[in-house]
C-alpha cells in the first residue's frame, strides 16, 4: 500500500512538472541562447527579467525593496544556460527593524531558477524536481552547496530565493547540515514551491504561493504534513482564474500583487507594535557571479551574462513589441533603462561644433555691433559737424 501511494505521488510530481513547462518557454524567450538569436519581449514579466539583466551587466547598485523584485532575480537565472545561470551569487547589504532599532548586516544573496528542461547539460529537470520534492539528495542541490562553498567565505549570513524548483532547492540547502555549521542563514524565500525539509531548515522561510499556482503543494509534505503544507503558503490572489501555468509564470513577478511582501518574504504590517516586512537589500551587482549546474559534476563554473545587444538595440526591439501589440507605451515608459544610448563621442564631436559655430555667431554679432557703433559715431560726428557750420553761418550772418 505504502509503495503504491509513493507511486502515485511520484507520477503527480512527474505529471505536474511537465504541465509548468511552459515557464521555460516564457522565461527563455528573453535572451538568446547563442549566437546571433535575437531577443523576444511578448510580456510585462520579460521586460522586467530583461531591466534587471541590464542592471547587471552595467554592475550597478539597485535597492531590492519587494518579494516581486527578489522574483525578478531568481528568473534571471533562466537566461542563456549555455554562459550563466542556473545559479547567482550576489553580495549586498540588507537592513531592517526590530524591537531594538534598526540592523544593518553583509549579506550574500544566491539565487535559483526552476526547472528547465530544453537546454542540455542541466540538473534542473523533472528528475530533480521529484528527489527534491521527495526531500532526496539531488545534483541541483549539491551543485548550489559548491558554488556557495566556492564563493562565499565561510561565516558569511546567507540569504536564499528561488522560483518552483530553486524554491525547493533553496529549502534542501538552508537544510544541509554543512551549510549550517559554516554559514549564516538569515532568511529563505520561495515563489511558487512547496514545503521541504521543514523541520530541519535554518533561519526565517517564506513560501509565496498565488492562488491559482498548484505547484507549492507538490512535495511528499502534502502526505506527510499537509497542514504545515497549506497553512505555510502566504497566498495572493493575481487573478488567474485557476490557470496554474500563467500564474506559476508570471504572478511572482508583479508588483500589483506581490509588492506588499519585503525581499525576504515577510508581509508589511506591525505586530506587537513593530513594523513587519521591513527587510531591504542592497546589492551590488557588480559582484554577482552566476553558476551554470551540470550533471555528473561535483563542482560548477563561474560565468557571468554577456551583452547580447546594445541598450540602444533593445529599445528598438521594445518599441517594436509594444507596435506589435504585446505591450502597451505607457508600461514600456516604466522601464527607464531602455532609454536609448547615445554615444558619447558624437555628443563630444556635436557640442564642440555647437561651441564654435555659437563662437562664429558670437563673433559675427560682436563684428556687427561694433560695425554699427562705428557707424552711429560717424553719423552723430557728420551731424554735429553740420550743426556746428550752420550756427557759425547763423552768427556770421548775425554780424
Amino acid at each position: 500500500m505504502r509503495k503504491r501511494v509513493l507511486r502515485t505521488i511520484a507520477a503527480a510530481l512527474a505529471v505536474s512538472t511537465i504541465l509548468v513547462n511552459p515557464m521555460v518557454a516564457e522565461a527563455g524567450s528573453i535572451l538568446p541562447a547563442g549566437g546571433d538569436t535575437n531577443y523576444i519581449l511578448h510580456t510585462e514579466t520579460d521586460f522586467k527579467i530583461m531591466d534587471m539583466v541590464y542592471k547587471i551587466q552595467n554592475g550597478e547598485t539597485v535597492t531590492i525593496e519587494n518579494a516581486a523584485q527578489m522574483a525578478t532575480l531568481t528568473k534571471v537565472g533562466y537566461a542563456d544556460y549555455q554562459s550563466a545561470g542556473p545559479i547567482s551569487i550576489t553580495e549586498g547589504r540588507m537592513t531592517y527593524n526590530t524591537c531594538w532599532g534598526t540592523e544593518d548586516k553583509e549579506v550574500y544573496v544566491v539565487a535559483l531558477s526552476g526547472t528547465e528542461t530544453i537546454v542540455e547539460n542541466q540538473t534542473t529537470t523533472v528528475k530533480e524536481d521529484l528527489l527534491s520534492g521527495f526531500e532526496l539528495s539531488n545534483e541541483y542541490k549539491t551543485n548550489v552547496k559548491n558554488a556557495i562553498i566556492d564563493r562565499i567565505p565561510a561565516g558569511s549570513n546567507i540569504i536564499l530565493a528561488g522560483h518552483s524548483l530553486g524554491g525547493m532547492i533553496a529549502q534542501q540547502v538552508a537544510a544541509d547540515k554543512y551549510i549550517k555549521d559554516n554559514y549564516e542563514v538569515l532568511n529563505t524565500v520561495t515563489f511558487g514551491s512547496p514545503l521541504i525539509k521543514g523541520f530541519t531548515r535554518e533561519g526565517m522561510v517564506k513560501r509565496l504561493g498565488d492562488t491559482s499556482d498548484k505547484n507549492p503543494f507538490y512535495s511528499i509534505s502534502s502526505v506527510l504534513n499537509i497542514v504545515w503544507q497549506y497553512a505555510g503558503v502566504n497566498h495572493e490572489d493575481g487573478g488567474y482564474n485557476g490557470d496554474s501555468s500563467a500564474a506559476h509564470c508570471d504572478s511572482y513577478l508583479r508588483e500589483d500583487v506581490w509588492g506588499n511582501y519585503d525581499c525576504c518574504g515577510e508581509k508589511k504590517g506591525t505586530t506587537l507594535w513593530v513594523q513587519t516586512g521591513t527587510r531591504m537589500l542592497t546589492l551590488n551587482f557588480a559582484t554577482t557571479s552566476f553558476y551554470t549546474s551540470l550533471y555528473g559534476t561535483t563542482s560548477v563554473a563561474g560565468t557571468s551574462i554577456a551583452p547580447k545587444k546594445t541598450t540602444a538595440e533593445c529599445y528598438d526591439l521594445a518599441k517594436q513589441a509594444v507596435a506589435d501589440g504585446y505591450m502597451s507605451e505607457d508600461v514600456l515608459n516604466q522601464f527607464t533603462t531602455f532609454v536609448p544610448a547615445i554615444n558619447e563621442e558624437y555628443v563630444e564631436t556635436e557640442v564642440s561644433e555647437v561651441i564654435e559655430s555659437d563662437a562664429e555667431l558670437v563673433e559675427a554679432d560682436i563684428t556687427e555691433a561694433d560695425s554699427k557703433v562705428e557707424a552711429d559715431l560717424v553719423e552723430e560726428t557728420t551731424d554735429a559737424e553740420v550743426d556746428n557750420t550752420a550756427v557759425v553761418e547763423t552768427e556770421a550772418v548775425a554780424e
